[in-house]
């Protein structure tokens, strides 16, 4: 099926697809998350632990309530170096190219290509390994490349649904099932096993 939409994504919304669809394609990023935090805990623990030997020592030194300081010191230095770093990474991200360009999606038998003024990609469909839906538009996946085509591309929302079942009716069988729990809601439930009369 041929097929030519025109659209938009803002930066701000590329930045929240990052974000959704690493969360959806590598759920176990959230673990490694968890296990930063839970580093917070030895600290934690070691202050507790000596936060008598840390009090008496900094009251000797006249700074009261040094224990509960130095733990709040220790939070405060983790969450300004996390927002830090993720500030400086948007800002390296744009001073990287102008994300602010109109995107032409292209579809033929072959695939799918996307391109701006800038750049342009051509989707094979076994080089898309997976697609998702966000509330505001359609997710495809190349490995780590992610391609938001908004809701609002499509004329009307059968557009939409016709657009989805044709790329996944192109997915190969491993991006099919990656997909399905994503997609399914769309399309249907799946049909079940043949029932014996």
């Amino acid at each position: 099926m041929q097929r030519e939409l025109t659209y938009h994504v803002p930066f701000e919304r590329l930045v929240k697809l990052s974000r959704s669809a690493g969360r959806k394609v590598y759920p176990h990023i959230r673990w490694l998350v968890w296990l930063l935090i839970a580093l917070m805990i030895p600290v934690i623990a070691f202050l507790y632990a000596f936060g008598d030997e840390i009090r008496d020592v900094a009251e000797d030194d006249g700074i009261p309530f040094a224990t509960e300081l130095a733990f709040l010191a220790v939070f405060l230095i983790f969450i300004v170096g996390l927002r830090f770093l993720r500030r400086y990474q948007l800002r390296l991200m744009k001073d990287r190219t102008n994300f602010d360009q109109i995107v032409r999606l292209n579809q033929d038998d072959g695939g799918v290509r996307l391109s701006t003024d800038g750049v342009e990609y051509y989707l094979k469909w076994p080089g898309v390994t997976q697609m998702l839906l966000e509330r505001d538009g359609v997710v495809l996946s190349h490995g780590n490349l992610f391609f938001l085509v908004p809701n609002t591309a499509f004329a009307n929302p059968e557009e939409r649904l016709s657009f989805i079942r044709d790329i996944y009716g192109h997915l190969s069988d491993k991006a099919r099932a990656i997909s399905e729990k994503h997609i399914q809601p769309v399309l249907g439930p799946a049909p079940g096993p043949a029932r014996a009369s």
